[in-house]
C-alpha cells in the first residue's frame, strides 16, 4: 500500500456467525493485520472514503447493495468466502479457504475493472436462469451429476418449450421456442469452464445468453450426455439444442409469467431487462483465473437460426416435448421434393434398371464380384423403396401409389431381362456367386435392416447423400433379382425360390428399417404409421421363419466344420482331412472331405476315418472322400 492509499477496511456481514468471525480474527492476526478497521455495510455506506480497498466478508445480498451504490467505481473490492455469498465466490473466483482469500485481498496490487450486470435494476453477481436450463448453469463434473440426471429423467414428461421474445441491444429481435435461457457475464460465473471452450471475459462490455431449445426428449438426453462426456464445445459449433446471443443488453419476454432464478433467488415475472454497466467496479479476481485485458468485439452475436421459431414450433409449444424429434419444415420440403421425384418412373430409371440387371446377370455367370458390384451401383431400385417407406409412415397415397408402380415396373423389368439373358446364354452351370444367393439367413435380414436405416438417413441428410452408392452396394437388390430371373429362364424351381426369399427379405427389411428411421428423424408421428408398421412387422416375422431355419442350419454346419477341423490332423497315417462342404438337407448330414495322403488310399483307412468322425459327432453321417496325393 502506498502512502496515498488508505489502509484496507474490513466490511463484516451482520449475518456472519461467531465461528466465521473467530476464524477471520485469527487470520487477520496471522497476516499481521489485526489493527485494520472493521465496519458493517451500513456504517460504511453512511461514511465512505474514495480510493479505499474494501475487504468484504459480506453476504450476496449485502454485496449487491454495495455494488449498486453509485460510488462503487471509487473503491477496490476484495471478497472473502462466506456461507451466504456463494454467487459472489463463483463470479469473482474467490478461494474457498478464508486464509488464502484474505492473503490475496491484502497482497494483490491491482484490481480488475469488471462489468456489472443488472436484471430489472438488480445487480447480477452470477447467473440469471429463466425457465428450465439444467446442465447449462452448473458444473457438470460435480459428484452429484448422476443424481441430478436421474432426477431429470423422472421429469422428462414435463419438459416443454415456451414462447420467448429476445431483443438485443442493437434492436435485433428473435422470437423463439425454448425450454429456458441462462444469462451471465463470464463463463466462470455461468457455464462450467468444462462445458465451453472460449473464455467469456468479465470486462468486455457484453453479456452472454445461452438458449436451451431441444425439439424432443431424445435430443435433450443426447445433449446432456454430450455436455457430460464431450470435450468443451465451441461457440461456432454449438450443440443442436443450444443457441447463443452476445450483446450489451437484452430484453427477454415470455407470453406467461415464468419462474426464474437470479443468483439463487426465485422470482416470477414475464419480462427481464438485462444490461451491462461496463467497467463499473474494481474487483480483486483470484490469480488462478486468467483474464484478458483486450477490448472485446462490440457487435452483437446471434447464433439462433437453427433453433425452432414460433411459427415452426406450434406443435411443440405449451405441451410436453415428444419423445422423438419433429423434422424442420425446410427438411420436409427438400426431402419430399426429392422423394416425389424418385417415386415417378422415368427414362433414366428404365435404362439403369435394364443395364444393371444385364450387368448383374453377366457378373453372375462370370462369377465376378467386381462386375456384380458395378451392377449394384447402377441399380436405381433404392429410390422408389425409400419413397414408398415415407409414403407408408405418413399414409400418403400420393407417394405410395407411384412408388409401388415404379418398384413393380422395375422388378418386372429386371426379372424379364435376366430370364431372357439366361435363355440366350448356353451356360447352365450354377456358379458360386449364384449359389451364394440361394440360402439367405437372419444375417441377410440384418444387412437389409441396416441398409434401410442408412438409405433413409442418407436421403434425409443432404450432406451425406454421396453415401448412397455405398448403401446401394450394401443392399444388393439387383443380384438376387437377376438370380430369380435366371431360375425362371432355366425353369429351376430351387433357384427361383431361394433367390426370391433373399429378394423379399431385402425389400421388407429395407422398407421396415427406413420407415422406422423416418419416424425417429421426426418426419412422421408414430400414431399415423402404426397400421403400416404392424403390417411390415407381420411380413418380416413371416420371412423370419425360413430365415431362422436356414440360420440354424448354418450354425450346425459351422459346428460340424469346427468339430472336424480339431481332429483333421490327429491321425496323419490315415491322411490329413480338409472339410470341403457340409450339407444338411437329408436325414443324415452329407460331409465332403479332401484327404491328403502320401501313400496309397484304401478302404481300411476310410473306415477308420469314418468311425472317428461319427464318434466325434455323436451321430451317423454320409461321408464323401476325395483323395489328394502329396509328396
Amino acid at each position: 500500500m502506498t502512502d496515498a492509499t488508505p489502509e484496507p477496511i474490513v466490511l463484516i456481514s451482520e449475518q456472519a456467525d461467531p465461528e466465521t468471525l473467530a476464524s477471520l480474527e485469527a487470520e487477520l492476526t496471522k497476516a499481521e493485520a489485526s489493527t485494520l478497521e472493521r465496519r458493517t455495510l451500513d456504517q460504511w455506506l453512511a461514511d465512505t472514503r474514495p480510493q479505499t480497498r474494501l475487504v468484504c466478508l459480506l453476504s450476496d445480498a449485502e454485496l449487491r447493495r454495495l455494488l449498486t451504490d453509485e460510488r462503487v467505481g471509487d473503491w477496490q473490492i476484495a471478497v472473502l468466502p462466506l456461507k451466504t455469498n456463494r454467487s459472489a465466490q463463483v463470479s469473482f473466483g474467490v478461494p474457498a479457504h478464508l486464509g488464502q482469500a484474505l492473503k490475496g485481498a491484502l497482497e494483490m496490487e491491482n484490481p480488475t475493472r469488471i462489468d456489472l450486470l443488472t436484471c430489472n435494476g438488480q445487480i447480477m453477481l452470477g447467473t440469471l436462469i429463466v425457465g428450465n436450463v439444467w446442465g447449462l448453469h452448473a458444473p457438470i463434473t460435480k459428484p452429484h451429476f448422476w443424481r441430478d440426471l436421474i432426477t431429470t429423467l423422472g421429469h422428462l414428461r414435463s419438459l416443454r418449450l415456451q414462447a420467448f421474445s429476445i431483443t438485443t441491444g442493437k434492436g435485433q429481435k428473435q422470437d423463439l421456442a425454448a425450454m429456458g435461457v441462462t444469462v451471465f457475464g463470464h463463463n466462470f460465473a455461468g457455464l462450467s469452464t468444462t462445458a465451453i471452450h472460449q473464455a467469456l471475459m468479465p470486462n468486455d462490455g457484453r453479456l452472454n445468453a445461452f438458449i436451451l431449445s431441444p425439439t424432443s426428449v431424445l435430443s435433450h438426453l443426447w445433449f446432456l450426455l454430450k455436455l457430460r462426456f464431450q470435450r468443451p464445445f465451441s461457440m461456432r459449433q454449438l450443440p443442436d439444442s443450444m443457441g447463443f446471443i452476445r450483446s450489451q443488453s437484452l430484453i427477454i419476454t415470455s407470453q406467461h409469467p415464468l419462474e426464474s432464478t437470479l443468483d439463487g433467488q426465485t422470482m416470477e415475472t414475464s419480462e427481464w431487462h438485462i444490461e451491462v454497466r461496463q467497467d463499473a467496479a474494481a474487483v480483486f479476481i483470484n490469480k488462478r483465473l486468467e483474464l484478458s485485458t483486450e477490448e472485446g468485439d462490440t457487435r452483437d452475436s446471434l447464433r439462433t437460426s437453427h433453433l425452432p421459431n414460433l411459427a415452426a414450433s406450434r406443435m411443440l409449444r405449451d405441451r410436453p416435448l415428444p419423445f422423438l424429434p419433429h423434422a424442420a419444415e425446410a427438411d420436409f420440403r427438400e426431402l419430399f421434393l426429392t422423394l416425389r421425384s424418385n417415386a415417378e418412373p422415368s427414362v433414366p430409371f428404365v435404362l439403369l434398371m435394364i443395364l444393371s440387371t444385364l450387368l448383374a446377370s453377366t457378373g453372375l455367370f462370370l462369377n465376378s464380384a467386381s462386375v456384380i458390384i458395378g451392377a449394384m451401383i447402377l441399380a436405381p431400385l433404392m429410390s422408389p423403396i425409400i419413397s414408398l417407406s415415407m409414403g407408408i409412415v405418413r399414409s400418403d397415397r400420393s407417394l405410395v401409389q407411384p412408388s409401388l408402380k415404379t418398384l413393380a415396373a422395375g422388378l418386372s423389368m429386371g426379372l424379364v431381362c435376366a430370364a431372357i439373358f439366361a435363355l440366350l446364354t448356353p451356360l447352365r452351370t450354377l456358379t458360386p456367386e449364384m449359389a451364394g444367393r440361394l440360402n439367405p439367413s437372419l444375417l441377410d435380414l440384418m444387412v437389409a435392416l441396416l441398409s434401410g436405416v442408412a438409405g433413409a438417413y442418407a436421403h434425409a441428410k443432404e450432406e451425406i447423400a454421396r453415401s448412397l452408392a455405398g448403401v446401394a452396394i450394401a443392399v444388393a437388390l439387383v443380384p438376387p433379382l437377376a438370380v430369380v430371373g435366371i431360375g425362371v429362364g432355366w425353369m429351376d424351381t430351387a433357384t427361383m425360390l431361394g433367390a426370391s426369399l433373399l429378394l423379399i427379405t431385402n425389400l421388407i427389411g429395407i422398407m421396415l428399417a427406413s420407415s422406422a428411421t423416418f419416424i425417429m428423424l421426426g418426419f412422421a408421428p408414430i400414431s399415423r404409421a402404426r397400421k403400416a408398421l404392424r403390417l411390415s412387422l407381420v411380413l418380416m416375422l413371416l420371412v423370419t421363419i425360413p430365415l431362422s431355419l436356414r440360420f440354424d442350419r448354418m450354425v450346425d454346419q459351422n459346428a460340424i466344420q469346427d468339430t472336424l477341423s480339431r481332429i483333421a490332423a490327429n491321425h496323419p497315417e490315415d491322411g490329413i482331412l480338409d472339410v470341403r462342404e457340409v450339407i444338411l438337407s437329408g436325414k443324415k448330414p452329407l460331409i465332403r472331405l479332401d484327404v491328403r495322403v502320401q501313400q496309397d488310399w484304401n478302404e481300411t483307412m476310410m473306415d477308420r476315418h469314418k468311425a472317428r468322425i461319427e464318434q466325434t459327432l455323436g451321430y451317423p453321417a454320409d461321408l464323401e472322400f476325395s483323395v489328394v496325393h502329396v509328396r
